[in-house]
């Protein structure tokens, strides 16, 4: 019986090469289910250390956006558990069987956040569990921390924001959006300290994280995810951001065109 999905995207030949390099443990009871935009490259060219795995299902696909790519292994997910995935990280088998447990221990909750291994940025320490709904002052998620259970966030009709990630209109924040709407729809989010997950390169948001885009894209996201308090969080922010007068205009330029932006693709 599969109990556990890991839900990778990948995008164009260098992406599914890049999955099939890497030490994906095979365990029973878990299962890998990658969601290829193959763009120029051959459908059927599947290297041949994927094609070989039982455990892996791999579905082609000629769609564009990371959140389109998303939102379709969320449609193929199965099993009780999934973990979303990219193709740059990598489990150990004592990860998987952590992700398991850590829904087994805690039975109410619908989706977990963990901690990945790599580069990032600061986040706030904290022991024990995490009540998503109030999380501390510097907790952040990134994509790769996030598992759910997928029967229920699509018996809420949740699904990734097709406007944000890699190839859309704004090009980041779609799990910053994913989680805030299983929050908001009543299910229960909670955070543990547990790390599961080997990301051995940047995030996208180190990569980016003072480019006009990126300040457009998180000024988008705010007004999503606070839209009475996103006036107060953009003050903060620029405030943070650089002490030079110019670049502070640069800031909050860019995002309140996110907001504007974001605005006009609603109507």
């Amino acid at each position: 019986m599969t109990r556990l999905q890991i839900l990778i995207t990948a995008f164009g030949r260098k992406g599914i090469e890049s999955i099939a390099s890497l030490p994906h443990p095979e365990m029973e009871g878990v299962e890998y289910i990658v969601s290829w935009q193959y763009a120029d490259a051959d459908p059927a060219d599947i290297p041949s250390a994927l094609l070989d795995r039982r455990d892996f299902r791999i579905l082609p696909t000629s769609t564009r956006g990371l959140s389109v790519n998303r939102n379709l292994t969320l449609k193929a997910a199965t099993a009780p558990i999934a973990m979303i995935s990219d193709d740059d990280v990598y489990y150990t088998p004592d990860n998987l069987r952590d992700i398991i447990k850590a829904f087994d221990d805690n039975p109410d909750a619908d989706c977990i956040t963990f901690r990945y291994q790599g580069p990032g940025y600061p986040q706030a320490d904290f022991t024990g569990s995490l009540d998503l709904r109030r999380p501390p002052k510097g907790w952040s998620v990134v994509s790769c921390e996030i598992a759910f259970r997928p029967a229920h966030v699509r018996q809420r009709g949740i699904r990734f924001n097709e406007l944000f990630g890699i190839g859309a209109e704004f090009p980041s924040g779609e799990e910053e959006i994913f989680l805030h709407d299983i929050i908001a729809s009543g299910l229960k989010a909670i955070g543990l300290p547990t790390v599961v997950v080997i990301h051995p390169g940047d995030t996208t948001a180190m990569r980016t994280g003072s480019t006009d885009t990126f300040i457009r894209t998180k000024g988008a996201v705010f007004s999503i995810l606070h839209p009475l308090t996103w006036p107060l969080r953009l003050l903060t922010h620029t405030l943070r951001f650089s002490d030079d007068f110019s670049e502070r205009r640069r800031y909050i330029r860019a995002w309140l065109r996110g907001v504007k932006d974001y605005r006009n693709f609603r109507k």
